[in-house]
């Protein structure tokens, strides 16, 4: 079991309320080696915050309500967290389905990412609340997933979305900054090409 980081207790605890079940696991996930976080893990960070004498959190609560929302499903069901584990004592919990680590894990190709999205799992996009109207890939989902699965940090996640976009690889709607979407350039709409 990891030891809670110290930096991430003190950001869920800055971020107050405002931050629910999902955005937690999410933080914890970026900050621990993949796939997923080990649910030991997320206990330990439960118990943390329950002990801080300047945060009200219900570690009971949270752990409930984790474990109520966590499937083994394979593929995007939206709203939930997932069980990526490969062994049945190992419960690693993940914010993307195990079948997004096993084929983009390791991986940094926005091309690669954007492909599988809209491609394998595109129920995803009809799930989240991100980037504008059309058939692109949001930015801010892109850069989530390759966080998340590809274990890239924020800076190099964002640093691989304008490289792959200076190559010509992808296009973003412009209009739409800083929510664009991305397109893979031979997919993009006539007019954003």
């Amino acid at each position: 079991m990891a030891e809670p980081n110290g930096a991430v207790v003190d950001e869920i605890i800055r971020e107050g309320e405002t931050m629910g079940s999902r955005d937690m696991v999410e933080l914890i996930e970026r900050h621990h080696d993949g796939p997923g976080v080990a649910r030991e893990t997320i206990d330990a960070y439960a118990a943390a915050l329950e002990a801080r004498d300047d945060y009200a959190f219900d570690a009971a609560d949270f752990l409930a309500h984790v474990d109520e929302n966590t499937t083994d499903a394979d593929w995007w069901e939206g709203g939930v967290f997932y069980d990526v584990a490969d062994d049945v004592e190992d419960h690693r919990i993940s914010l993307f389905p195990a079948a997004w680590h096993d084929h983009l894990g390791g991986s940094t190709d926005v091309v690669e990412y954007v492909r599988f999205i809209q491609d394998e799992d595109s129920d995803y996009l009809d799930d989240i609340d991100l980037g504008g109207p059309g058939e692109g890939v949001p930015e801010a989902a892109v850069v989530e997933v390759l966080e998340l699965v590809g274990r890239l940090d924020r800076p190099d996640a964002t640093t691989a979305v304008h490289e792959a976009r200076d190559r010509g690889d992808i296009i973003e709607d412009a209009d739409q900054s800083p929510r664009a979407d991305i397109y893979l350039a031979e997919r993009a709409p006539e007019d954003l090409r």
